[in-house]
């Protein structure tokens, strides 16, 4: 049996999806519009066309053997228990909690003397005998007094202060300060008290053109843009969720309904492997095993741990016998194209430099490629799939 990595398969999937960033019509060649005729045509010519029996080759078994598919498999019906369409009030309440309680409006006051539990507006310059250091400079900073969120002395340092006023506060950085350079030093701050302010939290009826400009410049210039981006950020969130879920009941009738037989030694090879892999990462961390599956698995027991493995690696192997059942099934055939774009962005997303460290690590090429194309195949049932809205038990009252 050929070696395959505990990978929880349908994790995956979803991220396959997104990563790929292309549809079979989309393969991410950027062409001029002179030429792009031409070129699609050439690529059409030359894109390998990966077939199910190539794919299958990846495994040592025939996987008809071994699952028997449902009836109606490739017509299913699935019911949500959401919607999953943006309204009017998810734009306000998203804007509300993530906008403009990050971004408040500034207003300066009258006061002019520092006080303990004031904003205050500042620049300050840090130097470590004579020279700047990284990280200790900054210009219209708004600081609570009392925050404890400078070194010992900085806050207090301003206490008293008159707006205007340019200050020198002789500091020393606590020993076990996070900067080697910095631990245990003497410094100066230069702190210049430019206003003393309130923050104000707008609600979302009073955002303005102005505010936007002022706040949020960089990116946008009016209310309308922002609750456009924000909209169209929401439904496009939204319609990721819907896949997700018609995807996961599609996979979960699957489950419930086909009929699956592991291979000999295929569950316990990949316990195995899994329990080998944890052992590594807990050597790489410098962990003894048992701590390693109670720190990240919150399992004391280890026999209990390896119940719970077990039964989540059959789970898994089920799941992508069903699928491989279902590319021989529908012949489902991948294009390289399109396959070597996933990989390229799963090996950009997750910090891989080497082809080959990356395949090495799920398990080999043709295996990566099976399961990408277990992933097309599930893409198709879900398309495929009807799709009603569960009635809420608020509609049923108004009825």
């Amino acid at each position: 049996m050929k070696r395959k990595i505990a990978v929880l398969l349908i994790c995956a999937l979803g991220i396959m999806t997104v990563l790929s960033g292309c549809s079979k019509e989309d393969t991410g060649t950027v062409t001029s519009s002179a030429d792009s005729e031409t070129s699609l045509s050439a690529e059409e010519e030359t894109d390998e066309t990966i077939t199910a029996e190539t794919l299958l080759q990846a495994t040592d078994y025939d996987v008809t053997e071994y699952v028997t598919l449902m009836d109606g498999y490739t017509n299913l019906s699935v019911e949500l228990t959401d919607s999953y369409e943006v309204s009017d009030e998810m734009v306000q309440e998203y804007i509300e909690t993530y906008l403009l309680a990050y971004y408040p409006m500034t207003n300066v006051l009258d006061k002019t003397t520092v006080e303990d539990g004031d904003m205050v507006n500042i620049d300050y310059v840090g130097t470590l005998d004579g020279e700047e250091f990284d990280g200790g400079s900054a210009e219209d900073y708004n600081l609570t007094i009392g925050s404890d969120s400078f070194i010992d002395g900085f806050e207090d340092g301003l206490i008293g202060a008159e707006v205007g006023d340019t200050l020198d506060l002789n500091l020393t950085f606590p020993e076990t300060y996070d900067s080697e350079d910095l631990a245990g030093q003497d410094v100066v701050f230069t702190v210049t008290v430019n206003n003393i302010v309130e923050e104000v939290v707008l609600s979302y009826d009073e955002m303005t053109d102005e505010y936007v400009e002022s706040v949020l410049g960089d990116y946008y210039s009016t209310v309308d843009e922002v609750i456009d981006d924000t909209r169209a950020y929401l439904e496009s969130s939204y319609e990721s969720e819907k896949e997700s879920a018609i995807r996961n009941s599609v996979l979960e009738q699957l489950v419930e309904g086909c009929t699956v037989t592991l291979p000999d030694g295929m569950l316990d090879e990949r316990v195995d492997e899994t329990v080998a892999q944890i052992e590594e990462a807990a050597e790489y961390y410098g962990m003894e095993y048992a701590d390693y599956i109670s720190t990240y698995y919150s399992y004391d027991d280890e026999d209990e741990f390896l119940e719970y493995l077990t039964s989540s690696l059959k789970e898994s192997l089920e799941e992508e016998l069903i699928l491989e059942a279902v590319v021989a099934d529908q012949q489902t055939s991948v294009s390289r194209s399109d396959f070597d774009s996933f990989v390229s962005s799963y090996m950009s997303y997750y910090g891989y430099d080497s082809e080959d460290t990356f395949y090495e690590t799920y398990g080999g090429e043709e295996y990566v490629m099976l399961s990408f194309a277990e992933n097309q195949a599930l893409s198709a049932l879900a398309d495929s799939a009807t799709t009603t809205v569960a009635e809420s038990s608020d509609d049923a009252e108004t009825e």
